[in-house]
């Protein structure tokens, strides 16, 4: 990845500035209303959070985009 005429970051699109390894974000609506959170482990998140039967409505588990990526690497904002 190049930025500036200089390299900022190697490697393949899913590792490139630590896509791989990134926190992944959780949201989810329950009876307080729209939540996320940062976590390593959305699995373990989730499962936690439903347990006792308790439903997520909304549910998702996202991790940065190469965009997203890309943007922070530079500098850039969306």
């Amino acid at each position: 990845m190049i930025a500036g005429g200089k390299i900022v970051a190697r490697g393949t699109p899913a590792t490139l500035g630590g896509r791989s390894t990134a926190k992944a974000t959780v949201s989810w609506v329950d009876h307080h209303g729209p939540r996320s959170m940062l976590t390593d482990t959305p699995t373990a998140l989730v499962n936690e959070l439903s347990a006792g039967g308790r439903e997520l409505t909304e549910l998702t588990v996202t991790r940065p985009s190469l965009e997203d990526t890309y943007l922070e690497l530079i500098g850039g904002t969306r």
